[in-house]
Parts: C-alpha cells; sequence; structure tokens
C-alpha cells in the first residue's frame, strides 16, 4: 500500500468547540433520563458510541430547530476558520473523526461557512423519525460498532499516512492519540499527558495550533 503523507485528524466537542455541543443539546433539550444516561457514561458503565445512542432515541425533537439551536449556541476556539483554510489551501488531509453525531457537526461547520462537502467527517449517523434520533456508528467496513470508534478510524488512518497529527480533548481521544506522531492536547486529554510526562503540544486556541503545524510541515 501506497502511504499518503500527513493526516490532521481532530475530534471535534471541546477540541474543535468549546464545550460539549452534544451535552449543550441535552442540557436543553433533554431527554428526562438525560441524566442516568450521562452520569452511566461517566462512571464507565456505557461507552461515548452507547451514551449517544441512548440518550438522542427518545430526543422528539425536529432537525429544523436543533440546527438553529447549534447554530446559534456554538462556539469554536479562536483560529479555527484560520487554522482550517491554512491547511486546505496547502492540501493538506484534514478529517473530523468524532464519537458525536453528524448533524449537530455538520450545522456548527455552516455556521462557520465551511463548504462541509470538502471535510471528511466520520462520526455517528442520524436518523430523525417520530420516535426520536436513531443514532448507528459504522467501522471502515461499514459494520455497526458501539464503542471505539475513534480508534477504529485511527487504526485504518494508521496504515493510510506516514504521519498522522492528533488533535483531541478528553480520555475518550487517549487510545488513538497514542497511535499519532504527534499529539495535540487541551483539558482532560493534556492533563493525563502531563501526568504521565508523555509528549504533547498543550493547546487551547488554534492560533497555538497552527504555529505548531507549520513548524512540523517545515
Amino acid at each position: 500500500m501506497i502511504k499518503h503523507s500527513v493526516l490532521i485528524q481532530s475530534d471535534f466537542d471541546n477540541t474543535i468547540t468549546i464545550g460539549n455541543v452534544s451535552e449543550q443539546i441535552h442540557d436543553k433539550f433533554g431527554p428526562p433520563e438525560w441524566d442516568f444516561i450521562y452520569k452511566d457514561y461517566k462512571n464507565g458503565k456505557i461507552s461515548v458510541e452507547q451514551s449517544n445512542i441512548l440518550s438522542f432515541k427518545n430526543l422528539k425533537y425536529s432537525k429544523y430547530e436543533l440546527d438553529i439551536f447549534v447554530k446559534k449556541n456554538v462556539r469554536f476556539r479562536e483560529g479555527f476558520l484560520e487554522f482550517y483554510n491554512y491547511i486546505n489551501d496547502i492540501g493538506i488531509d484534514f478529517k473530523i473523526v468524532s464519537s458525536g453525531v453528524d448533524f449537530y457537526i455538520l450545522s456548527s461547520l455552516i455556521s462557520l461557512g465551511i463548504n462541509i462537502d470538502n471535510i471528511p467527517i466520520m462520526s455517528g449517523n442520524s436518523t430523525f423519525d417520530d420516535q426520536g434520533i436513531q443514532i448507528k456508528y459504522y467501522d471502515p467496513l461499514h459494520n455497526i460498532i458501539e464503542s471505539d470508534f475513534k480508534l477504529t478510524y485511527t487504526n485504518t488512518h494508521r496504515d493510510q499516512y506516514s504521519e498522522i497529527i492528533y488533535l483531541g480533548d478528553s480520555l475518550t481521544d487517549l487510545d488513538s492519540s497514542l497511535k499519532a506522531d504527534y499529539v495535540f492536547a487541551t483539558d482532560k486529554l493534556n492533563n493525563y499527558y502531563a501526568k504521565n510526562n508523555l509528549k504533547c503540544f498543550e493547546f487551547h486556541n488554534f492560533h497555538d495550533v497552527l504555529e505548531m503545524i507549520k513548524n512540523i510541515l517545515n
């Protein structure tokens, strides 16, 4: 297999954005069992993928209503658009791999004026129906999975690229980040790297990320 040179793989919630968009949606719209689902996730009883499957299942709001909420409330880390435009202009592959859900990721990016047709996005797949929002996660071979979504794609990318630059914020990014050549970490992921004396680039905005990536690519 001929490998491409460099991939920048990024998480979405609280990595590209400030805060978790999925949690913001549930805090606003429910469902009533959201607190119990979130507690089970935080206690490690269910995976992040399973938490989204369960929490969106009975969320009976239209895509239109949720789109309006997302576009009004999403906050991006400073400098993301400049960062994205730069790597897009120089032709570096950039992919979003998120355990979040496609509809709000797409709505968020559209609100920033980004052409979503130009960004490969791997995330939960949503279907709106009368019962709620049905979420499914597919691996690269289109098999349904309910855990290790990010890692599954990172393993595939590891075979396809000579170098991976990884951006993440939480312990759900840990296994994937350990497969990468360069790690940009914030929040809990950065805390883990610091505590365990592992090398990463701490970031708080994408001006930081862009300057360091320019150095890596040069």
